[in-house]
């Protein structure tokens, strides 16, 4: 399955009842629009299969794609200053 997720987009995936996936969802969302990217919550609940696809460990957790592709991922709560500076890196912008 691609989702549709076409161009480079910033996923968030996280379960029902976690708060640091409550916490990490404004600052995803923040970040996307600020490079530009697409973002995307997923639940682990409604899509199980996103487990084995990105090879979760922990939820949330953030992965940033290109046409469907893992570019690169990370876990848990992130502060929007630290997403930031990862997306940057990441993406070269």
């Amino acid at each position: 399955m691609n989702y549709g997720l076409s161009g480079k987009c910033l996923l968030e995936i996280s379960g029902e009842g976690c708060d640091a996936c409550l916490a990490v969802m404004p600052n995803c969302a923040a970040v996307a629009r600020k490079f530009g990217l697409k973002f995307v919550k997923f639940s682990v609940n409604e899509n199980p299969e996103l487990i084995e696809r990105f090879n979760l460990e922990r939820i949330p957790s953030i992965v940033l794609v290109e046409d469907g592709k893992e570019i690169a991922k990370c876990s848990g709560y992130q502060p929007l200053e630290i997403l930031e500076l990862w997306v940057e890196a990441k993406t070269g912008r």
